[in-house]
């Protein structure tokens, strides 16, 4: 029985691959990366030997009797010498599977899969058990849909306050140049996923076409990359906090005090950083990985790099930054007007905790961003010695391209009125594809604190 279903999961994938293949024409290189995917998808599926059993490691576990090793390492070396049949028999024992950090893309991708078509299904029919989430899982499979080399690779209605997805735009596992983005307040999965996988999408087609014209000879010209949005934890939810009678709101008290507080940002840094372990551990090679972080996710993924451990992270970019929550060496307690004061002028923040290299930490902070520069949660990136500046405003990038500058606390990695990124997506990109002398950096805008003050107090209302 365990032989023909595999049998008839391999033919579905084959059936995949030569639809792919009829479609190839004008789109050759989309096609060519969904043809990998399903490839290694079928590669999990050789036949099965007749008689096999269960081992004593896995059948213990399906027993309850052990449980999955938690180190990602260790889970991907476990994985590795099971057999396709043990694979299906463990996501029978935990339809969970494929959230866990360690696991390749590709099953992580099969089994989210399988569950989201379960929990949708199940969704509709009105189990109550997820209802409610009805709305979240249909983002979920909008964001898939028609796109074979998106990858579903984490997917959870149940563990938190909200639903926790991530989709990576490419096979993290065979990219060399990987991102993961955390989002900001506001952001969730019904609402936001649709539209930061999209902005994944943007990113990565602008990486690769910068890379692809690399000259000839250059070993970074058919390097692959792949692009994460990731929801992965609970964040604020406030509404709408231009509109004056949000905060008049009982329903938006919750978010406007988890907004203030760096609660939420850590115990969904706890999970990013072993999602950054996690790619690691299953990537196939070197791997380049960039953590973006944008708003109260740039505090998240600080937060995420101070994690024990080394995460596999190059380089940083955070922008529309309220702070990273980074010890500092104040004269004060920590919590003076005199600390407050250092923090403001850029002082006393260690940024040896975050474990990147000197040069590998960038920011932007746009005109009139309110939220940056407060330094809510420590000192502001722009405000740390360390820190690459990099430009927000319109320039021409060397592609030839005119770009839109971005103002205020959204526009960060949205398209222009051209239809390209806007200049802090171009630096984005640039730092994701491993090209940072390609990014543009800031001019000098040593402005004196008060008038620093002063602008993000005018960005408030505009």
């Amino acid at each position: 029985m365990a032989q023909q279903i595999l049998d008839g999961q391999a033919a579905g994938f084959q059936s995949r691959i030569k639809n792919l293949l009829t479609q190839f024409g004008d789109a050759e290189t989309k096609g060519t990366q969904a043809i990998t995917v399903d490839l290694e998808n079928l590669g999990l599926y050789e036949k099965t030997p007749e008689g096999k059993g269960t081992s004593t490691q896995v059948q213990a576990i399906l027993d309850g009797k052990a449980q999955l090793p938690t180190d990602p390492k260790q889970l991907h070396a476990f994985w590795a010498g099971l057999t396709p049949q043990e694979k299906d028999e463990l996501w029978e024992h935990d339809q969970y599977l494929g959230n866990r950090d360690g696991l390749p893309a590709v099953d992580r991708e099969r089994f989210n899969r399988l569950k989201l078509d379960d929990e949708l299904a199940r969704a509709k029919a009105g189990d109550p058990a997820v209802a409610s989430k009805e709305k979240d899982l249909t983002a979920v499979q909008s964001a898939l849909k028609d796109h074979p080399d998106r990858m579903l690779m984490l997917l959870d209605t149940q563990s938190g306050k909200m639903t926790h997805a991530a989709v990576s735009v490419g096979n993290p596992d065979t990219a060399q140049n990987v991102s993961v983005t955390a989002p900001g307040l506001n952001t969730n999965v019904h609402d936001s996923l649709g539209g930061m996988v999209g902005e994944a999408q943007n990113l990565r087609d602008t990486a690769t076409t910068e890379l692809r014209n690399l000259p000839n000879g250059d070993p970074r010209k058919f390097q692959n990359v792949a692009t994460i949005a990731w929801i992965g934890g609970d964040l604020p939810q406030t509404g709408k906090l231009d509109q004056f009678d949000t905060y008049l709101k009982p329903e938006t008290y919750p978010g406007l005090v988890n907004v203030a507080t760096d609660d939420m940002a850590k115990n969904g840094a706890q999970k990013l950083s072993s999602f950054y372990d996690g790619l690691g551990a299953s990537h196939d090679g070197g791997m380049h990985l960039t953590a973006l972080g944008h708003s109260y996710g740039s505090l998240m993924t600080g937060l995420a790099l101070q994690e024990p451990g080394s995460h596999a992270v190059n380089d940083m970019v955070v922008y529309g930054s309220p702070g990273l929550d980074l010890p500092t060496s104040g004269i004060g307690n920590g919590n003076s007007l005199l600390d407050t004061v250092t923090n403001s002028l850029g002082g006393g923040a260690d940024t040896s905790k975050l474990h990147l290299s000197p040069g590998h930490m960038y920011e932007m902070t746009a005109h009139n961003d309110a939220v940056a520069n407060l330094n809510a949660f420590g000192s502001s990136p722009e405000n740390i010695p360390g820190f690459t500046h990099l430009e927000t405003g319109p320039t021409t990038t060397d592609d030839g391209v005119q770009r839109d500058g971005a103002t205020g606390h959204s526009q960060y990695p949205r398209l222009g009125d051209n239809g390209q990124l806007r200049t802090p997506g171009w630096n984005l990109a640039m730092v994701v594809a491993g090209l940072p002398d390609h990014a543009i950096q800031a001019s000098p805008h040593h402005q004196d604190t008060m008038s620093r003050v002063m602008n993000n107090i005018e960005g408030l209302f505009e």
